[in-house]
């Protein structure tokens, strides 16, 4: 990022396009065109170098964003979020309207944080092994099965997350944030929430009946 900030269309765009590596990826592992072994090496380098490139975003959306609905902001308007993360973010703006979902989101992560984390991370390991083994010539563990649990998995994981506002309270304590944080600031919350829904319930389907036929 540079020092002087973009347009807000441009820095808008930005955020999309680093965004539309998410949806790569997942095509990649979900879909995995031959060769398989070149599907998972590009997946894994596409999520590495995502993360090197969203972070540095990441630091400046904070600070010109709304992290919930994704506007931008004046320098008078909105405030401050707190907010506890590995990268040590002071905060992130949202509008003052936005405050209370997102410090509800955001509270959800914490408080049920080891079920949505092996929501995630056990189907993603379980699949990205399943894939290995296909590239090698091997089968641990049958790949369309492992793709199927790992689409109901995560189907189920994130309408878990966006439903835990319901249930969940922020507190009085900033909530921790133990997943990759960049990825909050690319669209805005709420944005990010209704694409994995609707994306979620695609996957629950299809998921789904692969262990229960119809």
């Amino acid at each position: 990022m540079t020092s002087t900030p973009s347009s807000p269309l441009r820095f808008q765009l930005l955020g999309l396009l680093l965004f539309l590596f998410i949806p790569l990826v997942l095509f990649l592992f979900v879909r995995h065109p031959e060769p398989v072994g070149l599907s998972l090496a590009a997946g894994v380098a596409l999520m590495v170098g995502h993360r090197r490139l969203a972070r540095p975003y990441m630091r400046e959306a904070m600070l010109r964003k709304c992290v919930w609905c994704n506007r931008v902001l004046s320098e008078r308007e909105g405030v401050v979020l707190a907010i506890r993360a590995r990268n040590d973010i002071p905060g992130a703006r949202c509008c003052a309207g936005h405050e209370a979902p997102a410090a509800r989101f955001f509270t959800v992560l914490d408080t049920w944080r080891l079920p949505l984390r092996i929501g995630i991370f056990v189907p993603l390991l379980t699949l990205l092994v399943a894939l290995a083994a296909a590239a090698l010539g091997r089968e641990i563990l049958p790949l369309p099965a492992a793709t199927s649990f790992f689409q109901l998995a995560i189907g189920l994981t994130v309408h878990l997350a966006a439903a835990g506002s319901l249930f969940v309270r922020a507190g009085a304590e900033p909530p921790t944030v133990t997943f990759p944080v960049h990825n909050f600031f690319l669209l805005g919350v709420r944005t990010l929430l209704w694409i994995f829904r609707l994306v979620g319930l695609w996957w629950i389907w299809a998921g789904g009946t692969f262990f229960f036929p119809l």
